[in-house]
């Protein structure tokens, strides 16, 4: 198995919520002896059990533009590219910046928010 740094993001949120499992599951189970079992930090998988989030999951509340917005954009892309007119950057931008300025206190984005 390659390290969990190597892991794609997914990957690495399954294995750990498999690392907590077990644990939780095995009445004689270490953390120290499971982060081992599975590759993981020590501290990673203490901080989890202590009911820490992961990076992604702790920033959402602070991101302007919400998961199901972003999808939207997304889907919008996929679309335009199906047409054969694949979006520029500055298009992009200017569609998300379209759905958060309908908002009641929207968020001008960020230079890169890309």
């Amino acid at each position: 198995m390659p390290p969990i740094k190597m892991l794609p993001k997914d990957e690495k949120e399954a294995l750990l919520q498999a690392a907590v499992e077990f644990y939780r599951e095995s009445s004689e189970a270490t953390i120290k002896g499971t982060a081992e079992k599975y590759g993981i930090a020590y501290s990673t998988l203490r901080g989890r059990l202590k009911e820490a989030v992961s990076r992604g999951s702790g920033h959402q509340r602070m991101q302007v533009v919400t998961s199901y917005e972003e999808s939207s954009v997304v889907r919008w892309c996929e679309r335009l590219d199906e047409w054969g007119h694949p979006a520029k950057r500055s298009v992009v931008k200017e569609m998300a910046q379209a759905i958060v300025s309908r908002r009641v206190n929207h968020h001008v984005l960020g230079g890169r928010w890309i």
